[in-house]
């Protein structure tokens, strides 16, 4: 099987994984509240909600994946459902990705400010 192939396969079962741990896909939503995060240091006010875990997606060799999720900011449940990878080496998805390019922050000194560019505006 192809490397490419086989990284295709892993993040669509990543992305099940997640969709599953959040209770996108799930009708037991009674777990949610555990990765829920009420506000980030220096977080302005928003109405929307954010998530941080991981999904294991090898139990027998303790893997795992970190997750960021930020809802839409309006109407989350009818929008469509975005996961963004950064390649690397050197380019984090969180650090360059979430905070830098299209997550709902950016960095401003010690606080976060509302990035006007962000993906979670519209899905």
């Amino acid at each position: 099987m192809s490397s490419l192939l086989w990284s295709s396969i892993a993040t669509c079962v990543a992305v099940l994984f997640l969709l599953l741990h959040l209770g996108i896909a799930h009708p037991s939503l009674s777990h949610l509240h555990r990765n829920s995060i009420t506000r980030l240091p220096g977080q302005p006010h928003v109405e929307f909600h954010q998530f941080s875990g991981y999904v294991t997606v090898d139990h027998k060799n303790q893997k795992a994946l970190f997750f960021y999720f930020a809802e839409a900011e309006k109407d989350a449940l009818s929008k469509p459902l975005v996961l963004w990878l950064n390649g690397g080496p050197g380019c984090s998805s969180l650090g360059v990705g979430a905070f830098s390019e299209n997550g709902p922050f950016r960095p401003k000194g010690e606080a976060l400010i509302r990035n006007q560019f962000s993906w979670n505006r519209g899905t």
